[in-house]
């Protein structure tokens, strides 16, 4: 009881439902790969803070010996740190303390880089406050 007009209609809407589904399929499948990647450099991202977080720590329990060298490591992750100090020469006084004890200055600073399959690096420098020192030791 079809028309002439009518043959082939189902064959086009059909066809324009698949194409519909298809394009709806691809957006899903590029919005899951999007958030992987996302996903992938926060975690990135957060290994390398932590290993620069590393090296400060360790510069920071290294004071008052100084590091001109940079002092690097590798972490059981595969991320890296570098680390190297200085003392800033600045000797301040405390209240509490007396006149003949004076507290130190470095600077530590450290350089996490991400592990070798990835590209990403990470700064954290600090400022040490070390003493009480008595005058005249030259820290």
């Amino acid at each position: 009881m079809a028309t002439a007009n009518e043959r082939g209609s189902v064959l086009v809407i059909t066809l324009m439902l698949l194409i519909i589904l298809t394009a709806i399929g691809i957006y899903a499948i590029s919005l899951s790969t999007t958030e992987m990647n996302i996903a992938l450099q926060s975690k990135v991202g957060t290994a390398v803070l932590n290993s620069a977080d590393s090296g400060a720590h360790y510069g920071i329990d290294q004071v008052p010996n100084v590091f001109t060298m940079a002092f690097a490591t590798t972490l059981p992750d595969l991320s890296r740190y570098s680390m190297t100090s200085r003392s800033t020469g600045n000797l301040t006084i405390r209240p509490g303390f007396g006149s003949n004890f004076r507290f130190a200055d470095f600077e530590v600073t450290s350089q996490g880089q991400a592990p070798p399959q990835f590209v990403a690096q990470r700064a954290v420098q600090v400022v040490v406050n070390y003493g009480p020192v008595p005058v005249g030791t030259m820290y």
